[in-house]
């Protein structure tokens, strides 16, 4: 398992110049394309596109490095390879962590974009 933090805001404020309003904006737009995402992912998983999770792996992984979803993005690297080994019991594995990831991400950002963090 990896130590990596399920959010690194402050280096990501830090990119960002510290500005917050810019992080909760990005924050809302992950929040609300996320699921789109793992949804797509799991549609190609069970129809064993590997090519087309590879794609949809890689893309949530850039989108989760952008806003700073450490954890995420390693768990969304290592489904985009399980996709490119063609590893079709791995990717669904790895599927199921992405989302377990992502839902906590969601969650944690929820909590930031309110002023909970």
């Amino acid at each position: 398992m990896s130590n990596e933090p399920l959010l690194s805001i402050e280096e990501t404020l830090e990119r960002m110049a510290g500005d917050r309003e810019l992080l909760s904006n990005l924050f809302h737009l992950f929040i609300d394309d996320a699921p789109k995402k793992l949804a797509n992912i799991a549609r190609h998983v069970a129809d064993g596109e590997t090519f087309q999770v590879e794609r949809n792996a890689h893309s949530l992984k850039g989108a989760a490095a952008t806003v700073g979803a450490t954890l995420l993005c390693v768990r969304a690297a290592e489904l985009e390879q399980a996709a490119k080994a063609r590893s079709a019991e791995r990717m669904e594995e790895l599927r199921l962590e992405v989302e377990r990831v992502c839902m906590q991400t969601l969650e944690e950002m929820g909590r930031f974009v309110k002023g909970e963090e």
